[in-house]
């Protein structure tokens, strides 16, 4: 731009202001402080803070309630009933014990019999009187024990009552037996004599629960500010209790949190807002450009919010949280759009994912983020994407994505190290995982911006480097169709693609498009080439046609350019060359000479349609153009007078205003003018005149025409003669 020019604008103001409110939405959305919940507190945790009511609140204890129902419903003793089916099980064992001590006593052997019978419990006196009773002594006693045993269970025995029962036995048995038989009865029996009362359960869990019932629920209170927990203890069912009617275990949303959000938000969205306003970066020109921007730099900033809880905090220490391909965002807006905006857009997205950590403390009250986590992050996912953002700059081969991808796993391993060096509870094996998630973040990074490269290119109308690489082959379809029905404009377009190339990269413009540019600035001239002198072998048709026909016919090739090309799918940035090319200046050849005749006539007659160039590159060729095709008419191509012709070029566009809305300094335009002097000389430098061939060459060519014309079919001797070397 020159000075004095009012400044144009790709990026207006009403468009910044639209993409920072749309930006910042996004973010807002983006970062909503909704998280999964991955904490739970439970009974038995840590706390990691000390926690305090935020307001008062009255509430029925559930687990005080239930613990205290419980005490009451266990201290109502079982409810107990007579079993008659205990003392027939008794009888039944009875009835067993003495058939065996008949099976005993019928022994032949008397010390088999004393051991046989000691096995029932038996003293050593019933022993020997077992063994010594008559058989019908043996049988009475048997019927004794039977009834006393039937008796003493006949009635409701408790524990206690058993025992009485026990004692009482010998009391039970008839004085009709000796001392010795009545304790050989006793003995028997009284093993057998158990409680013949059983738990009705029924009628037990009626009394338990009148007892709970009867109990009122547990009502406790807390008061603002009241301490729920302290850092350190034991979290309890009571504590969890508070905290839930608190509604700190709430899943409501705290409003303080969506208030800082926003604020964040709309600082950061300015921020890169006023960035593309101020700095005006040339590969953001367009309402998709900004969108796609948009959309790149709040997508991975939602995915972060969901994942990062998962992760934070690492009480395992495995680094997972720097897994995430965030750096693929910042990768790819270097190579679609620009790298000084993919350095915002990683600083941006750094802050942000480390707010995304700041606010997590709030979710659980037993784990907490530690200062040096959320630095981590924010270093991590910055300076990482910002290296990979330098190294994908304009990228025209894919395995730079992959070279990016590696460097931002280095870097991110790097600030890991760091801060690992500076935490107080580092573990050794802590580098492994480090070196491990860094590298899976890095190269995944660079993976994904390579398969999004195209993609996303294609669907928001970003200029890919591969597409241009593409296009750059003369053997590409339009190209070809050039050379075949131009041959002339093509060496013409290679020409001033060579020219305007280095004077691209000198003046910092995009060199790979500016020589894409120029070989399909006049690749309308193809439909009708004989219009144009570099194509015309023979008469020329303007010599039969007006000047404004001429004239008229000429920029013909620009409205059909811009055709041809988009049937062809050239990209819009490419096909912006074929209008702007030219700008608005006249057909000066035929308006010259249709001055000549009408001195009034109206110069919009002549005028290319434009519009005047918009970029650097297009500029740049218009420059290269006009240059190469004056100089190219100029009979005089010496060094003084090409360095003559180009700055009269420069001179008549800048007078003629095309340069005004581009930001092409004087600066540049000395470079630009000194650039096309050096290529310009080196094409038209001066050739050697060869001296004639000597008799000696002239024999040796002589001795080897007829090997020639046998081989090319009789070329003419005389023709030969006449070659010449123009090397």
């Amino acid at each position: 731009m020159l000075p004095g020019a009012p400044p144009q604008r790709t990026i207006t103001l009403v468009s910044t202001i639209v993409f920072g409110v749309a930006l910042a939405a996004l973010l807002v959305i983006a970062l909503f402080p909704i998280f999964p919940q991955r904490f739970t507190v439970r009974e038995g945790d840590t706390a990691s803070r000390t926690v305090r009511a935020p307001r008062s609140v009255a509430f029925e204890s559930d687990f005080l309630t239930d613990q205290r129902r419980a005490e009451a419903a266990n201290a109502v003793p079982p409810s107990l009933v007579y079993d008659p089916a205990v003392r027939t099980r008794q009888l039944a064992e009875y009835d067993r014990i003495a058939a065996r001590v008949s099976q005993i006593r019928a022994l032949p052997d008397d010390a088999r019999k004393r051991d046989a019978l000691a096995s029932l419990q038996l003293s050593p006196r019933s022993i020997e009187t077992t063994i010594n009773l008559p058989a019908d002594r043996w049988q009475a006693v048997a019927s004794e024990g039977r009834r006393v045993l039937n008796e003493s269970l006949g009635v409701s025995l408790d524990d206690a009552a058993v025992t009485q029962a026990k004692d009482g036995v010998n009391s039970l048995v008839s004085v009709d037996f000796v001392a010795d038989e009545a304790l050989l009865t006793s003995e028997v029996v009284r093993p057998l004599i158990v409680t013949t009362l059983t738990t009705d359960d029924a009628r037990t869990e009626d009394a338990r629960a009148a007892a709970r019932a009867a109990v009122p629920p547990e009502r406790v209170s807390v008061n603002n500010g009241d301490m729920i927990l302290s850092a350190g203890s034991r979290v309890d069912q009571v504590a969890i209790e508070k905290l839930r009617a608190t509604g700190l275990l709430s899943r409501s949303i705290e409003w303080r949190n969506v208030v800082a959000v926003a604020i964040i938000c709309a600082a950061a969205a300015a921020a890169v807002a006023g960035f593309l306003f101020v700095t005006q970066p040339g590969g953001v020109n367009s309402e998709r450009h900004l969108i796609s921007l948009a959309l790149v730099i709040a997508l991975p900033l939602l995915a972060a919010k969901f994942y990062v809880p998962l992760v934070i905090p690492d009480e395992d220490r495995y680094f997972l949280a720097f897994i995430l391909p965030l750096a693929a965002a910042p990768i790819l807006v270097a190579a679609l759009l620009d790298t000084q905006v993919a350095v915002v857009v990683a600083a941006v997205i750094g802050v942000l994912v480390a707010l995304v950590s700041a606010i997590l403390p709030d979710i659980s009250l037993v784990a907490s983020v530690t200062p040096i986590d959320t630095f981590r992050l924010m270093l991590v996912y910055s300076l990482g994407p910002m290296i990979g953002a330098f190294i994908v700059h304009r990228a025209d081969r894919l395995n730079l994505f992959l070279t990016g991808g590696a460097a931002v796993a280095l870097v991110s391993f790097l600030m890991l190290l760091a801060t690992w060096l500076i935490d107080s509870g580092r573990e050794p094996e802590d580098v492994a995982w480090m070196a491990l998630t860094t590298s899976i973040g890095g190269v995944s990074a660079g993976v994904l911006a390579a398969g999004a490269f195209v993609t996303v290119g294609f669907l928001f109308g970003v200029t890919t480097r591969v597409q241009l690489m593409e296009l750059s082959q003369l053997n590409a379809p339009l190209m070809r169709r050039l050379q075949d029905d131009a041959p002339g404009t093509f060496h013409h377009s290679v020409i001033v693609g060579n020219l305007a190339e280095r004077a691209a990269d000198l003046v910092g413009a995009d060199a790979l498009l500016t020589r894409v540019g120029c070989y399909y600035h006049d690749i309308g001239k193809v439909l009708q080439p004989g219009l144009y002198i570099e194509n015309q072998t023979g008469e020329s048709p303007h010599e039969e046609m007006s000047p404004e026909a001429s004239a008229r016919a000429i920029r013909q090739h620009v409205s059909g350019g811009m055709e041809l090309p988009r049937r062809a799918r050239i990209p819009t940035r490419v096909r912006a060359f074929i209008p702007e090319h030219h700008g608005t200046r006249l057909v000066a050849y035929f308006y010259r000479k249709a001055a000549e005749d009408d001195p009034d006539i109206d110069p919009a007659r002549f005028q290319y349609p434009g519009p005047r160039p918009q970029s650097k590159e297009t500029a740049i060729v218009m420059l290269a153009d006009s240059t190469e095709a004056v100089v190219r008419s100029s009979p005089d191509r010496s060094p003084p007078r090409i360095d003559a012709l180009v700055e009269e070029v420069i001179a008549e566009c800048v007078a003629e205003g095309q340069m005004d809305e581009r930001d092409l300094t004087l600066r540049d335009l000395r470079t630009v003018a000194d650039s096309f002097k050096q290529t310009m000389r080196a094409v038209y430098h001066p050739r050697v005149q060869y001296p004639e061939p000597t008799e000696a060459e002239t024999r040796r060519r002589v001795l080897r025409l007829p090997l020639i014309s046998g081989a090319n079919g009789g070329s003419s001797p005389s023709r030969a003669a006449r070659r010449r070397s123009h090397r």
